[in-house]
């Protein structure tokens, strides 16, 4: 059972830094992909952003409110950073422009954020990198059988029910 744990962790690893990897390199095929849609300034101000996954996944989640100004707290409650991470986040992203941060009139405390045209561009890039991962891992797992993968899954699962009680 030790080599097949052995095994099982190093293909864990493995898969971990692939999907690094893939995040990393997604970004100039995305770009590329999307050359077309997205204008010439907005790809050169990206390139030079330097963004992270948790502040596309904030702008993502910007895009999914039917209103465009958006309550701090709303949006705070919808993610799960840490109060100052969010906090720093929001203060970068509204540093590069890619969303904008107002105080209501009637309510100084109260921030409402706005998501730029800008900003929009990268959540669709980070939508289409979720897309193309998807896309990836289905065809991946098409030659397994669904028994099998059932089977990962709930080896899987074990192993993290288990690492709570370390």
């Amino acid at each position: 059972m030790t080599d097949q744990t052995t095994q099982l962790l190093a293909a864990i690893r493995t898969a971990q830094q692939q999907h690094e990897r893939f995040k990393v390199g997604f970004w100039q095929f995305a770009l590329n992909n999307l050359a077309s849609e997205i204008p010439a300034a907005i790809i050169t101000q990206f390139e030079s952003l330097k963004m992270t996954h948790s502040e596309m996944e904030i702008l993502s989640q910007l895009t999914t409110f039917k209103t465009n100004l958006v309550p701090y707290k709303t949006l705070q409650a919808q993610v799960s950073f840490s109060q100052g991470m969010f906090s720093r986040y929001i203060n970068r992203l509204a540093k590069t422009e890619l969303i904008t941060k107002t105080k209501q009139p009637d309510n100084k405390k109260e921030v409402l954020l706005t998501i730029t045209q800008t900003g929009r561009y990268v959540a669709k890039l980070h939508t289409r990198m979720h897309q193309l991962e998807q896309e990836h891992n289905e065809a991946v797992l098409a030659q397994f059988s669904k028994d099998e993968v059932q089977t990962t899954i709930k080896v899987l699962n074990s192993l993290n029910s288990n690492e709570t009680e370390l």
